[in-house]
């Protein structure tokens, strides 16, 4: 499968989201798995909030009780990466989801 989300482009994304945007943000590959984080130690990590968007194809936030149940995520929107009509990765925004949900 080739490969359209990279870690170089990952990181990438966060970095330039990151400085118009305070909060931490992470994006997924079409695994789920975190391949670019404003927090270095979730990479590499499963986000399951992220494989929620995988599967239905539509946007998932995440409550802090939700977050308490589910592996790697925290408090957040998670918005699916589509290219050529394809969900080819998640970008993940970390914060209460009624504070960050118009970003």
């Amino acid at each position: 499968m080739l490969r359209y989300v990279t870690k170089e482009l990952a990181q990438k994304i966060v970095c330039r989201t990151m400085e118009i945007i305070d909060c931490n943000i992470n994006v997924m590959n079409e695994k789920g798995v975190i391949i670019g984080s404003g927090d270095k130690n979730r990479i590499d990590h499963i986000h399951e909030g992220a494989l929620m968007v995988l599967k239905n194809g539509s946007p998932y936030e995440i409550t802090q009780q939700q977050a308490d149940l589910l592996r790697g995520a925290k408090p957040g929107v998670n918005l699916p990466i589509f290219f050529n009509g394809e969900i080819v990765g998640v970008v993940g925004l970390t914060g209460l989801p009624e504070q960050i949900r118009n970003y």
